[in-house]
């Protein structure tokens, strides 16, 4: 595996320094807060009451958000090592933001045997699938089930697709010499928590764990084969014009 860019995408690591950032910010309010109440002089130690919650619960959400966030970024380097057992006839692409859009696409994949767009999530717990509708669902502590924001990670994955797919055919020219070959971009989403539970029905893209990811890429057949020189200007034009 030849890898053109490292590093985790640039929207996830913004997301990281900024709630690093807050999380900073809520920890000194509170000791701050804790001081004026410790003072116990009026209106100091008043302030320092209405402070004090209010720092902690904020602080609270903002280290849930981190984790979160933090997770996501290693979740984004074990799809990239896994992507490193591909053969040097791939290269490696992570973390761009195709223009127009405005998102990043986690990894891109560019082999002979295609192009290759992968959206990668480190959830774990009960995750369903049906189409392009998806659930989360964890188990607390104390055994009480509740449910967690997803999305659609299958319509994500698939509209930076697109996006990248009519990147290369507007400048196609540049990169395929006196050819023109039909231009398909395969959609993955894959999971790298081990703690993942995946029911998954009628899914509208690839649906993987990390260990599948790379014989799934090496084994898709496709009628178009790109040259060496052909995947090296495909990595070249998008490294030059995303950001």
């Amino acid at each position: 595996m030849q890898i053109l860019k490292k590093g985790i995408d640039l929207y996830l690591w913004r997301n990281i320094q900024l709630t690093r950032s807050r999380l900073l910010l809520f920890s000194a309010l509170f000791v701050f807060a804790t001081a004026l109440f410790i003072m116990n002089q009026y209106p100091y130690s008043s302030v320092g009451i209405i402070l004090i919650p209010l720092a902690y619960i904020f602080g609270i959400y903002t280290y849930s958000r981190y984790m979160t966030w933090g997770s996501g970024a290693k979740g984004e380097d074990v799809v990239g090592r896994e992507l490193e057992r591909l053969s040097d006839y791939y290269c490696l692409i992570n973390g761009v933001v195709i223009p127009p859009n405005r998102g990043d696409t986690d990894h891109i994949v560019l082999g002979p045997n295609g192009i290759f767009v992968i959206e990668s999530k480190n959830y774990g717990g009960e995750i369903k699938c049906e189409g392009d509708s998806w659930s989360r669902q964890k188990v607390s502590k104390r055994g009480k089930p509740y449910k967690l924001w997803i999305g659609s990670p299958s319509n994500q994955v698939k509209r930076n697709a697109k996006v990248l797919k009519d990147f290369i055919l507007e400048r196609k020219k540049d990169i395929f010499k006196g050819r023109d070959p039909h231009i398909w971009v395969n959609v993955i989403v894959v999971f790298t928590n081990e703690n993942a539970d995946l029911i998954v029905k009628k899914p509208t893209v690839n649906v993987l764990r990390v260990e599948e990811l790379s014989d799934f890429i090496s084994q898709v057949e496709s009628e178009i084969r790109f040259s060496d020189e052909e995947i090296r200007m495909m990595g070249d034009v998008i490294l030059r014009h995303a950001k």
